[in-house]
């Protein structure tokens, strides 16, 4: 499995095997005092999934991580089965759209964070943003 799209949106949501995405791809959280809650915070995917990964339980998890790699106590794990329309070539992989929200997400201080996506406990990618000081 790979990760094709990541990006964190204000909401997004899963139908008809397509991804609606609302205020998505920032990469910047303003706040006035710290520390601050968000009150939500989604994480977008859409992952490409081989035909030998078809069938059987995927292991994937989504955490929350501070710029020094210290874990923010803010995850989510879940196991995704993946089948394949008829219409789908042979050896095509399949393209699944994952939504993952976060509600009322502490965080104390204005520095850069990360939520790191890992399948089978293999880091696929990281999304990256950052929680700054503002007006």
């Amino acid at each position: 499995m790979k990760i094709t799209t990541a990006m964190l949106a204000d909401a997004a949501q899963v139908q008809g095997g397509k991804l609606f995405v609302m205020g998505g791809g920032f990469d910047t959280i303003s706040a006035r005092k710290f520390p601050v809650v968000h009150r939500a915070i989604t994480v977008a995917l859409i992952a490409e999934v081989q035909p030998d990964e078809r069938h059987r339980e995927l292991e994937i998890a989504v955490n929350l991580i501070d710029e020094d790699g210290q874990e923010m106590g803010v995850a989510a794990q879940g196991r995704l089965r993946v089948g394949a329309p008829p219409t789908l070539p042979p050896g095509s992989p399949s393209y699944v759209p994952i939504v993952t929200p976060f509600y009322n997400v502490r965080f104390p201080t204005p520095m850069g964070y990360a939520f790191t996506v890992q399948f089978e406990s293999e880091e696929l990618t990281r999304i990256t943003f950052r929680i700054v000081k503002g007006e």
